[in-house]
């Protein structure tokens, strides 16, 4: 009898986000019809991946690797594998790669900035990681295409790092590789006088109640989809594992939550719209929506009106259409994932709605755009 052979998921650490991860993995799997054994290995996993592949007990490996060459030498033995990171790293490698859609990530950051009337824009993280490395490429790439300054920021020592945030132009907003760095950024700038976010607009990753806490100041964030990031990385695996691999590369979205730290905007309706565009499957009603701003329904409803011609309905209805447009055309989310980034959880329903808004099918949308981009390059 053949050795009974398992798909190993290597993660460096075990952390509550690491654990929704694998919960993921293995709905995706069995959104695929696998049923195979799957085994979790916490850090130093190398040498019992080495081991159960030289048994022939290993059919894929899942995992946050970091070396080429001897994953190399996992798929020569004909072990399939899926990358949990950036798939810029691994080069001619090609392995299959689940990661954060980086470009997405920078380009709502700016948005939210610029909206709160940022003059300039910094990004905080270590040089080290790929990730944090490549997330500041990008966002710098994005600021200065808007013709932002831009300051690209690596040291936290105390009396370098004040200096630093002192020659920045006022207010900037501060993209920061993680929500300790957002907060130690909020803190070291409360200590030379520079208040978030009225002189820094600061945004980080991770989406941490308690750093949240420890900074005095509700932090806006990033949420990584760590369940979303397993639940395609097993989707994956199962594709190569039975021949049905349709993509090699696939970018989950990460949702982006703004909170206080960012939001320069003063006024109820403008702390409302905020709070809808950056939960836009929200199903809160003109009461909830009322609470949110700070004033009565009536009020609410007569200042939007005043100022937005809208009532709020058609006003969340407006900031779907509008990330759904947005998410067609510089995505290649399914239709399915696009309608429950925009609130429907029925494709269907959301399909019909977009007809209603557009004329055409959110399919269609997204064909046009394409051969209108292909014919205008």
């Amino acid at each position: 009898m053949p050795p009974r052979k398992v798909i190993a998921v290597a993660l460096p650490l075990l952390s509550e986000g690491e654990i929704a991860q694998v919960d993921g993995i293995r709905k995706g799997l069995d959104d695929k019809g696998y049923t195979g054994e799957v085994l979790v290995l916490g850090g130093g996993y190398e040498t019992p991946l080495r081991h159960l592949a030289e048994q022939d007990k290993l059919a894929g490996a899942i995992g946050d690797f970091m070396g080429p060459a001897w994953l190399e030498s996992l798929r020569r033995q004909g072990i399939a594998l899926v990358q949990l990171g950036q798939p810029e790293q691994w080069g001619p490698v090609g392995i299959a790669t689940v990661s954060i859609d980086l470009e997405a990530m920078a380009e709502e950051a700016l948005d939210s900035l610029r909206a709160g009337k940022a003059s300039s824009a910094a990004y905080l993280g270590p040089s080290g990681p790929s990730g944090s490395a490549r997330l500041g490429a990008v966002f710098q790439t994005k600021a200065e295409a808007a013709g932002m300054a831009f300051r690209m920021i690596q040291e936290t020592s105390g009396l370098i790092f004040g200096n630093t945030l002192r020659e920045l132009t006022l207010p900037a907003g501060v993209l920061c590789f993680s929500d300790h760095l957002a907060r130690l950024l909020i803190q070291t700038g409360l200590s030379i006088g520079l208040h978030a976010p009225r002189d820094l607009a600061v945004i980080g990753v991770g989406n941490s109640t308690l750093e949240s806490l420890q900074a005095g100041i509700e932090i806006s964030s990033f949420e990584t989809p760590h369940w979303e990031i397993g639940r395609q990385a097993g989707r994956l695996m199962a594709g190569l594992l039975t021949g049905r691999r349709e993509e090699s590369i696939i970018r989950v979205i990460p949702r982006f939550h703004l909170r206080e730290s960012s939001l320069v905007m003063k006024s109820g309706i403008d702390r409302m719209m905020a709070y809808l565009r950056g939960n836009p499957e929200t199903e809160a009603n003109a009461a909830d929506l009322a609470r949110i701003a700070g004033m009565s329904r009536r009020s609410l409803e007569k200042g939007l009106r005043a100022s937005q011609n809208e009532t709020p309905g058609g006003l969340l209805r407006r900031l779907r259409q509008e990330r759904a447009e947005k998410l067609l055309r510089t995505t290649d989310l399914t239709i399915s994932r696009v309608a429950s980034e925009c609130g429907y959880r029925e494709p269907a329903l959301f399909s019909t709605a977009f007809r209603r808004w557009t004329g055409v099918s959110p399919r269609d949308f997204r064909k046009n755009f394409l051969i209108r981009s292909s014919l205008n390059p």
